[in-house]
């Protein structure tokens, strides 16, 4: 009966009676109400495809599905209007397709590569202090990943895509990956003499990293300033007044404080298992900080192997506010 009742509500019959009669009549030649499945008559029969050449032609095909109304907006010559959107991944002069594609050496492997000291922390955690003071007292060339971007931005402001990027970076949100690492990439080949680079502000979260080590090299060492989140949302205030960067407004600066607290707690996590990180508390004054960190830098990369510093655990405290949860997924509703 409900293979009855499921045929009829496939089908629809013009005449009902005519078509039980006809599954009565397949019952029997199936071997009995046994053989009777829940599809058993609304399994479509099987149709012979038109063959691919001769028989019914390509013209005469669409002549009969398509209408000879000269009304119908679409006939089988015209094209269908093209969707109009703008993204980097699909116009073709944003597409970093080629960033992808293209690799080489970004340092000549027959010489000795220069140490990298990647420094990382939230918005306003002093890293672009600290990037300096290092720089400065081992010698090493200084570069800013935020500082070169805006850079570029501000040089090739009627390009599609960076003038994209400039709105993305406004907003508070991370640039996109590949380009970064490109500009990163082009920066260091300007300067392959140097001892050792300090890179202020990158990585952000851990593709980026991975990236990083992919295209370029492993770091010798990562620098991680921790900060709690007020103290970073006084910096950042103050320094909004005193620079007027573009992206130190209220709502990009909510933002970056909400897209450092979903990475980093990961982020550090994966250099520790590394062995390349070194955490500071970056809530005192900066000479205390800097103190520290030479003291590090010092041990790490101008000391013997068994005095070098290890990795040491990330007090979550450091980051998050009391008031704060770990950002262990992704807050889709937010974004």
């Amino acid at each position: 009966l409900q293979s009855l009742l499921n045929g009829l509500m496939c089908y629809k019959p013009d005449d009902p009676i005519e078509y039980l009669e006809s599954c009565l009549q397949k019952v029997k030649e199936l071997g009995g109400v046994e053989k009777v499945k829940w599809d058993t008559f609304v399994s479509p029969e099987k149709k012979t495809l038109p063959p691919l050449n001769g028989g019914q032609s390509r013209r005469s095909f669409f002549r009969n599905v398509m209408p000879d109304n000269s009304n119908f907006p679409y006939r089988r010559y015209d094209r269908l209007p093209p969707i109009q959107q703008f993204s980097i991944e699909s116009d073709t002069d944003l597409s970093e397709t080629a960033e992808l594609i293209e690799e080489y050496d970004v340092f000549d492997p027959t010489r000795p590569r220069p140490k990298i000291i990647l420094v990382i922390g939230g918005p306003g955690s002093g890293k672009g202090t600290q990037s300096l003071k290092i720089a400065e007292r081992y010698g090493f060339n200084y570069i800013s990943v935020g500082e070169l971007l805006r850079k570029k931005i501000h040089s090739t402001s009627s390009n599609r895509k960076w003038s994209l990027i400039a709105k993305i970076i406004t907003t508070g949100e991370l640039a996109p990956q590949e380009t970064t690492i490109t500009e990163i990439k082009q920066r260091l080949m300007q300067i392959p003499d140097e001892e050792g680079i300090v890179i202020d502000g990158f990585p952000r979260d851990v593709a980026q990293a991975i990236s990083f080590e992919d295209q370029i090299c492993t770091p010798d060492l990562v620098v991680f300033l921790a900060c709690s989140s007020q103290r970073l949302k006084e910096r950042l205030l103050k320094r909004a007044e005193q620079q007027g960067r573009p992206d130190d407004n209220l709502k990009a600066t909510q933002r970056r404080l909400m897209n450092f607290k979903q990475n980093a707690v990961a982020l550090v996590k994966y250099f520790q298992e590394k062995g390349l990180i070194i955490t500071f508390d970056a809530d005192r004054d900066e000479e205390e900080v800097f103190f520290d960190i030479s003291s590090a830098v010092d041990n790490k990369l101008f000391a013997n192997k068994e005095n070098a510093a290890g990795p040491n655990e990330l007090d979550c405290s450091l980051i998050m506010d009391s008031g704060d949860a770990v950002y262990t997924e992704f807050d889709f509703e937010d974004q």
